[in-house]
């Protein structure tokens, strides 16, 4: 028997999605002063092949709190398709700067502003995808009982805080963001792939680990099912799929929202390894995303 969820699974995977709307590109200074929100591609047509994409098995998605007043109806889609949301900041920070108040306070908002809409927050994965010098405290002050970071191993904190690792390897970045793309092992190089080889490449990440009996998340953010911001690609949106087809058919895997499966590992500690720091890898640099293209 595994030690993952009720059934006992080899190893566990999470479906998430980061980002949404005009968030990050107001935060870094790159949305045309003139030109309205509230129509973005990521969530007026992107969005949608998501969760088409996704119908029948329950996802978690990162989301800038900022959305809530641009984009109520597309929140509301999200949970009312039985996804979980977890946040993503109040609009796209790069969150390892902030001070021990300034994290504390953005947190607060944005669980303040989630709840005001009927939803608790209990994940944060945050933009840059490090966590701040007093998040191991922060976040279980606040409620929360779960973050997703770049490159610090699954486990559980001495304060009960579980940690899940997120992989570039088995993000959408590393397959259609040029500068991600070193971080990819399938197909290396510095150009972007075809949605084959990102079906691929993702599901050779996936077996690794599920292999060595221990979890992942896929991650892939809505925009990028648009090569440009004119047109969704029905390709990139048929590999999410297959991804997502093959991961829940697999009988080894437990397919769990980030939020069940944090809540396992804290009820069942003694499986887990203990996680002594949230510092990420010398080598993981967020400043990355102040260039990506939203």
């Amino acid at each position: 028997m595994g030690k993952w969820g009720p059934d006992g699974k080899q190893a566990a995977v999470s479906i998430t999605f980061d980002n949404l709307g005009e968030a990050s590109d107001i935060e870094f200074g790159r949305w045309p002063t003139h030109v309205p929100v509230g129509r973005h591609h990521s969530v007026v047509r992107d969005l949608p092949a998501v969760l088409e994409a996704i119908a029948g098995t329950r996802a978690t998605f990162f989301v800038e709190a900022w959305n809530l007043h641009v984009y109520p109806d597309a929140i509301k889609s999200i949970v009312d398709a039985g996804h979980e949301i977890g946040s993503h900041g109040m609009r796209h920070e790069i969150w390892c700067n902030l001070t021990p108040d300034q994290e504390y306070d953005h947190l607060r908002r944005c669980v303040d502003d989630y709840a005001r809409f009927g939803i608790e927050i209990k994940g944060l994965r945050p933009p840059g995808g490090i966590a701040a010098s007093s998040s191991k405290t922060v976040l279980p002050d606040l409620g929360l009982n779960h973050i997703s970071l770049v490159g610090v191993q699954t486990g559980v904190t001495d304060n009960g805080l579980a940690v899940l690792e997120s992989v570039n390897a088995a993000a959408d970045v590393s397959y259609y963001a040029p500068a991600f793309a070193k971080y990819r092992n399938h197909e290396p190089g510095d150009h972007v792939v075809t949605p084959d080889v990102y079906v691929e490449g993702m599901l050779r990440e996936i077996e690794h680990v599920v292999s060595d009996g221990g979890y992942i998340s896929t991650l892939s953010h809505p925009f990028y099912l648009s090569p440009t911001p004119e047109a969704t690609d029905p390709a990139r949106a048929a590999a999410l799929k297959e991804v997502v087809r093959q991961v829940t058919a697999d009988p080894r895997i437990w397919v769990a929202t980030t939020n069940e499966i944090s809540t396992w590992m804290i009820e069942h500690r003694a499986d887990f390894s203990e996680t002594e720091t949230l510092d990420p890898p010398t080598d993981w640099n967020p400043s990355f995303y102040k260039d990506i293209r939203r």
